[in-house]
């Protein structure tokens, strides 16, 4: 038996910049039973590749990644809360509750992306017209 939730179990709560507040309330109300917190994030890909000489390949990575983000612009942040067991809030409903973090920063007409990283966020459902007119700020 898992002890994961079914996806059908599991609200996602879009966050946009209409119902940014709402939503950071919400948190505020879950946070202190929920103290955990996983988090992920989505960028446009791997753009560059750090040179020098490095005395390990986790400083090498470490370079690598800090150096793209530094470059890029966040597209999403998801947000997932548990308490010292691994469950869930609830948020009021019987479903649990994540919430994804939907960003207007980003514009894939302007900015520089890895092609591969922006087709399989398309391919996700990340819809970046949407992020671009919705998104938060």
């Amino acid at each position: 038996m898992s002890v994961l939730p079914k996806s059908d179990s599991i609200q996602i709560r879009e966050v946009w910049s209409n119902n940014l507040e709402e939503e950071f309330a919400l948190i505020r109300e879950i946070v202190d039973a929920y103290p955990y917190i996983a988090m992920d994030t989505e960028f446009p890909g791997v753009v560059l590749r750090p040179v020098g000489n490095f005395k390990h390949i986790n400083e090498y990575n470490y370079q690598n990644l800090k150096d793209n983000v530094d470059m890029l612009k966040l597209i999403q942040l998801g947000l997932t809360f548990s308490d010292e067991n691994g469950n869930l809030p609830t948020c009021g409903s019987e479903r649990y509750c994540i919430w994804q973090f939907n960003f207007r920063e980003f514009d894939t007409s302007a900015d520089i992306f890895a092609n591969d990283s922006i087709e399989l966020l398309m391919q996700s459902g990340i819809d970046f017209k949407k992020n671009n007119e919705m998104g938060i700020d």
